[in-house]
Formats: C-alpha cells, sequence, structure tokens
C-alpha cells in the first residue's frame, strides 16, 4: 500500500500460490474513531494507525501495522482496477501498468466497514468542542 509515496508497505506471502483455486482475503482493522470526528471540528479520528491482514486459504500469512493512514481521500482520477492496473501501479520496482492478470477471478468481494461514533465518543467530541470555544 503506497502511502502517498511517502511510506511504501506491502502484504505478500512467503511463497508463491500454487495452481489452482485459492481464497485470497486482506482485512484492515482501522484504530481511529473515523471521519465522524470532523462533524465536531476534531481531526483525531482521521490519519491513524490501523493493521492489515493478508490470508491464503483461511490462513493468515502476514499482518502488518501502518503507523499512519491517509486522512483524507484519495484523488478523483485514481482508480480501483480489479483485474489489471491501468493508472498508477503500487510499486514500480514490482510492475508498470498496464498489468493484466492472467488467473480467473471467480468473485470479488468488497465490505468496507466504517468506524461509527458511539454515544460515550460524541459526548467527548462535543466536550471537547465546548471547551475549545470557552478557550477562544
Amino acid at each position: 500500500m503506497a502511502l502517498v509515496d511517502l511510506e511504501r508497505i506491502k502484504w505478500e506471502g512467503p511463497d508463491a500460490l500454487t495452481p489452482g483455486r485459492h481464497l485470497v482475503e486482506f482485512e484492515f482493522k482501522y484504530d481511529g474513531l473515523g471521519a465522524g470526528t470532523l462533524a465536531f471540528n476534531n481531526f483525531s479520528g482521521v490519519g491513524r494507525p490501523g493493521t492489515g491482514t493478508l490470508k491464503l486459504d483461511g490462513k493468515a500469512v502476514v499482518t502488518k501495522t501502518m503507523e499512519k493512514t491517509l486522512p483524507m481521500i484519495l484523488q478523483w482520477d485514481e482508480s480501483f482496477d480489479i483485474g489489471s492496473d491501468t493508472l498508477t501501479g503500487v510499486n514500480d520496482a514490482d510492475y508498470k501498468p498496464p498489468f493484466p492478470l492472467t488467473a480467473k477471478l471467480n468473485k470479488l468481494t468488497i465490505k468496507a466497514d466504517r468506524p461509527q461514533l458511539s454515544p460515550a465518543d460524541i459526548q467527548k467530541l462535543q466536550a471537547a468542542q465546548r471547551d475549545n470555544k470557552m478557550s477562544e
């Protein structure tokens, strides 16, 4: 994963995939409260660390922590390519676009669980917002 070229983190297994059908999964657990903090003029929920785990056939093959994540949305002209990489490659040392997938992709499932503020989180953010206004 390229962090706007400030850092590059690669999740890869120790071995090449063997021929045949495999289930490849990637799970990322974000440690922050998320963009919901922005509604309270508070940036504490974005750009926080997270941990990514690459799994092969249900077994974790590598887990890495990102100390920082992007506190913003990526540019509009970047794409989320499936089966090839047509615009900006992740790492030019590994490959250069276009980079077509030569395997058969049977199914792709994407699930995005965005962090949700709890009632306690909202109370803390409201209190911090009030305290900040009183100090001005």
